[in-house]
This record gives structure tokens, C-alpha cells and sequence, in this order.
């Protein structure tokens, strides 16, 4: 009876902190599709679309998930015309694409409260994002992989143009979110009874070995990859604080963190939108580790000078191991 209640709490807490954001924006959506501005967004990242292989009226579905989290994204998704063609491989370039840039602002606040440049987040993230992406669509067009329609688990919320319709489309698409929420913590909770955050930390840390990041930032990277960016990072300012963290360790951790968090959660959402898990999470998770080892790699040529002036901020004290 107690966990039954716990992961109500739980699912009701996590439902209030997404719907208080993505209530205001999709009432913004839609003030903006009325004004014409959705089409002309559609036409400003059709070139962007069109490079890494998505129909253009997937930037609304990009831009909502960018600025806000993938949960608004699934709901302007669902409300998508049903006849766009969407195959299985367009579906992966898009799960990525979001599970890259997702939550951008605030989460680069994050970052830059933690100690690295939201220049240099911003770049990473959405910039080698959108490059990862465009280098899967030539895979796709080449081999012609995953070429057949996407398997979509969401309800066609298409509406005529008339409020009350979208108001009742909106209420159907909160609703699916409670229900996935409510769906997530279950599932999260039974993986973390039998062990799988465990193995995951198992897995992950000869790799953060490996890359050159310290035994103190490995084990707070751990968390963000399987708890979040806000866990991971909420542990990670309280840490850099002591100055027991080496600046470089604190960016290849919160680089690690900001392109692969909430692998488990994260994964699960854009599959709904028919995304395959070879791309989402193990792909996705090859390209974060290579991203990282290459500037670990490259970084340790760098002066500190140069760090500081383009990858960490002030908010990283001195360096003080002992201290």
C-alpha cells in the first residue's frame, strides 16, 4: 500500500511540473498557428528538415520539444495530419534529433550554473545533434534501412480549426501524458528493484574511465545518465562548490550528461513516435562517449587559458583535491 502511494505521489508530482509548462505552451502553439507564424516556422527549417531527411512539418514537432521537453513535442506530433508519410528511419532521425536538443534552455542554464559555457553546450548539443543526425539519413538513403512506415503509438489528435475541437484535443493528449507518466514510474521502479541502474553504472564506468574522467565525476555522471540532467547536475554544482573537481572532468561529465541522460525514460517517450531503440539508445550512446572522448582527448592540449575562455566559467572555484 505504501509503494502504491509513493508512486502516485510520484506520478502526480512529475505530471504538475511538465503540465505547468507545457499547458502555456501549447496554448502558445496554437495562438501562433492562428497568427500564420507555425507555417512560416515550418518554412525557416524546411532547409534543416529537408538535410537530415524530415518532412518540414516535423520542425514544429522539433522546435516544441527543443524549447519545452518531448512530452509537449508527442502532443503537437499527434496533432500532425495523418497522411504526412513517415517511415521508420524518419521517425529514429527525429527520436534522436529530440533526445539531443530536447529541454535546451533550461537545461543549459543548468549547465552554466554548474560551471561550462552555454555557448559551448548550446554547440554540442544542438549543433553536433543536428550533424549526427544529417550523417543517419545518408546511412538510411544509402543502405535503405528502416524504410517502411514507423509503427506510431499515438492517437491522431488532428483537429478541424475550431477551439472547442482543439481544447478537447488537448485535454485527450494530457491525458495520454498522465497515462505514459503513470506507465514510466512503474517501469523505472521496477528496473531500479531488480537492478538495472546498477548494471548501467557497471557498464558506464570503465568507459568513463577510459575517457579520462575522474573516479569523483564518473559516479555523479552515472546519475545524470540514468537519473537526469537536473539529478546529475543538481549533485554535480553541489560537488564543483568544494573545488574537489577538476574543470575538465566537470565538462566531459556535463557533456556526457546533457546528450545522454534519462536513458531509460527518454528512450521509452520517443518510441511512441515509432523510434527504433537501436538508434535512440545505443546509438545515441556511441555517439555521446566518441563526442566525449574527443574533447578529453583534444582538451588536454589546451591551455587553461583556453578552457576558461570557451568551454567553463567562473562558477568552477579553483582547483583544490585535497582541500
Amino acid at each position: 500500500m505504501n509503494k502504491i502511494k509513493e508512486l502516485t505521489k510520484s506520478s502526480l508530482e512529475i505530471t504538475y511540473e511538465l503540465f505547468i509548462i507545457m499547458i502555456p505552451t501549447l496554448i502558445v502553439v496554437k495562438i501562433l498557428d492562428e497568427l500564420g507564424f507555425v507555417q512560416i516556422l515550418n518554412k525557416f527549417f524546411a532547409p534543416l528538415m529537408f538535410i537530415i531527411g524530415l518532412p518540414e512539418q516535423m520542425s514544429l514537432v522539433f522546435t516544441t520539444s527543443m524549447l519545452t521537453s518531448p512530452y509537449a513535442g508527442l502532443i503537437v506530433f499527434s496533432g500532425l495530419p495523418a497522411d504526412i508519410p513517415f517511415t521508420a528511419a524518419q521517425a529514429s532521425i527525429l527520436g534522436l534529433l529530440i533526445l539531443f536538443t530536447h529541454s535546451l534552455p533550461i537545461e543549459v542554464i543548468i549547465c552554466r550554473k554548474a560551471g561550462v559555457r552555454a555557448r559551448a553546450m548550446i554547440f554540442i548539443r544542438l549543433g553536433l545533434g543536428i550533424i549526427s543526425c544529417y550523417f543517419l539519413n545518408l546511412f538510411f538513403q544509402f543502405t535503405g534501412y528502416m524504410n517502411y512506415p514507423a509503427t506510431i503509438l499515438l492517437p491522431s489528435l488532428e483537429t478541424t480549426s475550431d477551439l472547442l475541437s482543439w481544447a478537447i484535443a488537448q485535454l485527450k493528449g494530457l491525458g495520454l501524458i498522465f497515462v505514459i507518466i503513470v506507465a514510466l514510474v512503474i517501469i523505472l521502479d521496477f528496473l531500479k528493484y531488480i537492478g538495472v541502474e546498477k548494471l548501467i553504472e557497471r557498464a558506464l564506468k570503465p568507459f568513463l574511465n577510459f575517457l579520462g574522467v575522474g573516479e569523483k565525476a564518473s559516479t555523479i555522471a552515472v546519475v545524470g545518465v540514468t537519473l537526469g540532467i537536473g539529478f546529475g547536475a543538481g549533485l554535480l554544482i553541489k560537488e564543483v562548490k568544494t573545488g574537489k573537481l577538476h574543470y575538465k572532468d566537470v565538462f566531459g561529465v556535463l557533456v556526457l550528461v546533457g546528450m545522454l541522460h534519462s536513458i531509460i525514460e527518454d528512450t521509452f517517450v520517443v518510441s511512441f513516435i515509432g523510434a527504433n531503440i537501436i538508434i535512440t539508445l545505443f546509438l545515441r550512446a556511441i555517439i555521446t562517449l566518441c563526442i566525449v572522448y574527443v574533447f578529453m582527448r583534444l582538451g588536454a592540449q589546451f591551455t587553461e587559458q583556453f578552457w576558461h575562455k570557451h568551454f567553463t566559467n567562473s562558477n568552477i572555484p579553483e582547483y583544490k583535491p585535497n582541500g
